[in-house]
Parts: structure tokens; sequence; C-alpha cells
């Protein structure tokens, strides 16, 4: 079974929005910790939704965009996967070297959690749909319908 553009764009976005609730969740609790680290858990939370509801929604569409639809979509699309991809590397790197740079557990290797492994493995997911969708040759990404 084959899954067309517009479908793969709906299961990256439910993945996204699946992380970024997570990382919502988890916001008051790093807050707590330091304003830091709740103020990155905020910033991943809202790219994390806010980019899953652009897929959704298809806010990068042919009829807004024209021309200029393929690049604004791949523009879009590539965000996603940078953002993602940084996102699990400073995970890997609080898991096994501790916390980088600032904030008063700077140094600490933190542990694995049930809501990581939740969000790592959404945004595993959400990358390997995007770089597929990236590398895909399809007709012409024009042709994918509105919804």
């Amino acid at each position: 079974m084959s899954l067309n553009a517009r479908a793969l764009e709906k299961i990256a976005s439910g993945f996204s929005i699946l992380a970024g609730a997570v990382h919502g969740i988890v916001t008051p609790a790093h807050l707590e910790e330091w304003w830091g680290y709740g103020l990155f858990f905020l910033a991943a939370a809202t790219f994390q939704v806010l980019f899953g509801v652009a897929l959704l929604t298809r806010a990068i569409n042919p009829s807004d965009f024209g021309a200029g639809f393929a690049r604004a979509r791949k523009v879009l699309l590539l965000s996603g996967v940078g953002v993602n991809v940084a996102i699990l590397a400073l995970y890997a790197i609080t898991r096994t070297t501790g916390i980088p740079w600032f904030g008063p557990e700077a140094g600490e290797v933190e542990e694995v959690g049930v809501a990581d492994v939740i969000a790592g493995i959404a945004e595993v997911a959400v990358v390997a749909v995007l770089v597929l969708l990236l590398t895909r040759k399809t007709p012409s990404d024009a042709s994918i319908p509105v919804e």
C-alpha cells in the first residue's frame, strides 16, 4: 500500500502534535526547575503543535502560494526536520553526558522517562515521514488536493 503525500502530511501532523502535547504537559515541571528549561519546553511544544496544525490544515497550499508553493512547502518540511532533529540531539545529550551549558542542573545526566520516550518516538516518526516527503518523487506537489 502506497500512501499519497497528503496522507503522509496528516501522519506527520499527528506525530508532531503528539510530541508538542507531551512537551506542553511537562513544561510546568521544567519551569519549576528553572525558567530556562521551562522556556525551552514551551518553545518546543509551541513549534511542534503549530507545525502539526500547519501540515494538517495545509497552511502552505497551491491556491495560496501559486508558483512558490513547492519552495514554501520544502522550507516548511525542512524546518520540521531541523527542529525535531535538534530536539532529539539535545535529548540524547541530556540523557548521556548531561544537560549542557546552562541552568542549575548543567552537567547532570537526566533519567529516561515515559514522556521522553513517547515524545522521542513521535519526533523520530515526524522526521522519517518528512524526509520521505522531501525525497519522494511525485508527479506534482501542486496536484495534491487542498482539503
